[in-house]
């Protein structure tokens, strides 16, 4: 699996559509132009190639009779993902419940940002404002990321 990786800048159309950038289309092609989005952690939503998103949903449906908060998760995942097509423009139209959650505007700038194995739509303020301690702690060298092997907790 070619990872995803890079961010841009761009912003939804009046019809609530974006474009997934050239860089971030490979993953995306051998899946005849589709997508899953969903609400996704802190605000942003994911856009996954759909064998990505199974291979998770796999996850979810093994652990979702374990307690009711893993039930809760299950739920609000699938409630909340929906099945996207792409546009020959490579556009993806964001389903108008995604775009209030994540609070993107139309014509407002919107982060597409490829983290491995996703796409993140990110309101480009709140992107800012999340990546800032990460960037200072890079910047500074204190990111436990690049410590010498062995200090990073185990996956």
């Amino acid at each position: 699996m070619e990872p995803l990786y890079g961010s841009f800048e761009h912003s939804l159309d009046s019809k609530g559509r974006v474009i997934v950038p050239a860089p971030l289309r490979h993953r995306f092609e051998r899946e005849q132009n589709a997508a899953v989005i969903s609400y996704y952690q802190e605000k942003c939503l994911a856009l996954w190639p759909p064998a990505e998103f199974n291979r998770r949903l796999e996850t979810v449906m093994a652990v979702q009779d374990i307690d009711p908060e893993h039930r809760q998760m299950a739920r609000a995942i699938a409630a909340h993902s929906s099945r996207v097509d792409i546009d020959t423009q490579w556009r993806i139209t964001v389903p108008s419940a995604c775009r209030e959650w994540a609070g993107l505007g139309t014509e407002s700038p919107v982060m597409v940002v490829g983290v491995l194995d996703r796409i993140e739509l990110w309101k480009a303020e709140l992107w800012r404002e999340r990546m800032a301690p990460s960037m200072e702690s890079l910047a500074n060298g204190t990111s436990r990321l690049f410590s010498p092997a062995g200090t990073l907790p185990a996956p």
